[in-house]
């Protein structure tokens, strides 16, 4: 024994280590099993290929590539109450009195008569749904990560909630084919119940143009939050902001610009040397506004590509709608209330190209192949959009996608969605036109400042979210996830909406 390195010298006079080897002792060696690193069987055996001797290594906790319930942000916070009906009433009182000179009087005088205001209004239970199956042979087989029904519903109860967040912002009982459906299948969110018209049931009515904050595609800035506040702190709101929610991207945005305003005592200061601050939230002057960071307020998704995106022919009854069968670009000239101004910015007056899909409850069409037309300052520009020729109503489209690339660009982002309020027939009865104005910016995105809290807000839940199983048609474990609601916007003036958000200068992976 020693007490320095071990070394070859130790190995002496054994074969397969140090010193001279026959080739039979070669040849030999050559014949051991080889684990090898295949991901898949080999086509064929081969004699030293251990591979089916290998047992496979698999973790027993399942990765998580997608969204988690963290994420969930509106849903979680927003104030839930129980449904009765599948018509959900409220009432309002919009003033104390109709007649705002009428409080002073003489001695001994009568006062004059004055009235409150009140309005009822209500909401309409949507219904949403998945539906799950799960083989009886995968049932009854090892699973890798436990019991795979338990599995699967989770899946469908994280689909629904990612479902429902998004529309509690973008919901809209409009969009769907009035021709087919009276009746849209969304609840209204937050984006149509901040204009109090049709979604509050009072038709002419004018939108609360002083609520809605256009950046036009500038970064949100602590002075817009400021100002978003005072807007619904001041008269005629009476209100107190409470949180703004807003697209990750934007909120990362805003907490650059806080970097040169930061000052820190060195001294002081117990941080092991971590730079930048975490932006909960901002003070104003109406209080301190929480900051929510929503990866489900989309900033104008990525184009899918001509011809891409769903199916490209129509189906059967009960399918996705076919492909649009035409897209017309028209410029009418100068048009009122055009935001179409002459300059060089990315969305200026210029040419812009543009292509649509169709959607239904049951999927989304191809996109169509792209159009291009030049726009001046001052105009307009007429999309007519032709859907597929299909006398089969369940498989019309409810509603479009309309994409639009910036100025003089060939990348197309998503825009907006338009009702389809075509009849079913042969063109061109069956045209839907559009007007684009320029009001809404390619990717960009759109913030919320709420008064969350339940005299403002709130989400009617006719029942908890349900799983009911379903009859057994084929060897099969199939079952339904419900959830049935509709959100209720009490005090629409209560609230702010800052669209066309754009990116600051110089963030990662710009232009």
């Amino acid at each position: 024994m020693s007490n320095g390195m071990i070394s070859w010298r130790n190995y002496e006079g054994m074969s397969g280590f140090a010193g001279n080897a026959s080739q039979g002792d070669v040849d030999a060696l050559n014949k051991a099993l080889d684990a090898g690193s295949q991901i898949a069987r080999p086509g064929s055996p081969t004699a030293g290929d251990g591979f089916a001797l290998r047992v496979e290594s698999l973790e027993q906790t399942l990765k998580n590539t997608t969204f988690r319930m963290e994420h969930v942000r509106l849903w979680k916070a927003i104030p839930k109450i129980p449904a009765y009906n599948t018509v959900e009433e409220y009432n309002q009182i919009q003033s104390y009195a109709n007649n705002q000179y009428s409080s002073f009087v003489t001695e001994g005088q009568l006062p004059v008569s004055t009235d409150a205001t009140y309005r009822r209004q209500y909401a309409k239970i949507k219904f949403m749904g998945t539906q799950r199956s799960v083989s009886h042979v995968m049932s009854m087989v090892k699973p890798a990560h436990g019991n795979v029904i338990a599995q699967e519903t989770i899946a469908g109860t994280m689909y629904l909630l990612e479902q429902l967040e998004r529309h509690l912002f973008t919901g809209d009982a409009s969009m769907t084919n009035s021709a087919v459906n009276a009746e849209g299948l969304e609840f209204d969110g937050l984006e149509k119940l901040i204009f109090p018209g049709e979604a509050y049931n009072t038709p002419g009515t004018t939108a609360l143009a002083d609520h809605i904050i256009d950046l036009r595609g500038a970064p949100l800035t602590e002075d817009n939050i400021i100002d978003g506040a005072l807007t619904i702190s001041d008269a005629p709101a009476y209100g107190r902001p409470t949180h703004l929610f807003m697209n990750p991207k934007a909120h990362s945005d805003l907490a650059k610009s806080f970097f040169p305003k930061a000052r820190y005592d060195v001294f002081q200061k117990q941080d092991n040397g971590i730079a930048g601050l975490t932006l909960g939230g901002v003070t104003t002057q109406a209080g301190v506004v929480a900051l929510e960071p929503d990866v489900f307020i989309d900033e104008g998704v990525n184009f899918p590509g001509a011809g891409a995106g769903g199916v490209g022919v129509a189906v059967a009854a009960g399918g996705p709608p076919g492909l649009p069968q035409n897209l017309t670009l028209t410029n009418p000239g100068a048009t009122a209330g055009s935001l179409w101004a002459a300059g060089t910015g990315e969305h200026d007056a210029g040419t812009y190209t543009y292509s649509v899909q169709a959607v239904n409850e049951f999927g989304a069409s191809n996109c169509t192949a792209t159009a291009s037309i030049a726009v001046a300052a001052g105009e307009s520009i007429n999309i007519d959009l032709e859907p597929f020729e299909n006398v089969n109503a369940t498989s019309a489209a409810r509603y479009f996608n309309i994409f639009r690339s910036k100025r003089n660009g060939s990348e197309l982002f998503f825009l907006r969605r338009v009702a389809n309020d075509a009849p079913i027939g042969a063109p061109p009865q069956n045209i839907t036109t559009v007007s684009d104005l320029n009001a809404d910016l390619p990717q960009t995105s759109k913030g919320y400042m709420l008064q969350l809290d339940p005299s403002n807000i709130s989400f009617a839940q006719l029942a908890p979210m349900v799983k009911i199983p379903l009859a057994t048609v084929d060897s099969s474990i199939r079952w339904m996830q419900l959830l049935y609601g509709a959100m209720k916007l009490y005090t629409p003036r209560h609230n702010v909406l800052y669209k066309n958000i754009g990116r600051a200068a110089g963030f990662v992976g710009a232009p």
